[in-house]
């Protein structure tokens, strides 16, 4: 099967709408051009693997969950994470949606299971509409960047 960014569903966004030629950009700037990724963002800074995304150059795949995603979580844990003793969890859930080489779709096969930065292993689901990484839906696909590919999805890793 050949999939395309057009065939999977878009319940939410489009994301990054208006910005031209995304391939001109790093995925880090981009994730900081849309108001809808703003919550990701900031735990990027937070968890200081902003620096990091900025200064690679090596291909990389991010699975970037929306603010609405966010939202869904419980203000437990998200208190959690962003707690400054709690650096370590938070640059360990980060990594989680951080995959060390360019995906397109077509990589992706239904039942796969991938690594993320941390070496966790998480399960694909695809077929002629929806794509998801351990139960996180992408809403976009392949959004290309300088430096790597975005997925967005409406959970996490």
């Amino acid at each position: 099967f050949i999939f395309s960014s057009s065939v999977f569903a878009q319940l939410d966004g489009p994301f990054l709408n208006g910005v031209d030629k995304t391939s001109a950009y790093k995925t880090i700037e981009l994730i900081n051009m849309d108001k809808d990724l703003s919550t990701f963002a900031n735990l990027l800074t937070l968890s200081g693997l902003d620096l990091s995304l900025a200064l690679t150059t090596e291909p990389h795949t991010l699975l970037v969950p929306t603010n609405k995603a966010f939202s869904k979580m419980s203000i437990k844990r998200f208190v959690k994470l962003t707690n400054p003793k709690n650096k370590t969890k938070l640059t360990k859930f980060m990594n989680d949606h951080f995959l060390t080489d360019e995906y397109t779709s077509r990589e992706f096969k239904n039942a796969d299971v991938i690594s993320t930065g941390n070496n966790t292993k998480i399960q694909i689901y695809q077929d002629d509409y929806y794509l998801s990484f351990g139960g996180a839906k992408v809403l976009q696909a392949e959004i290309r960047s300088k430096n790597g590919m975005i997925y967005i999805v409406d959970g996490f890793i």
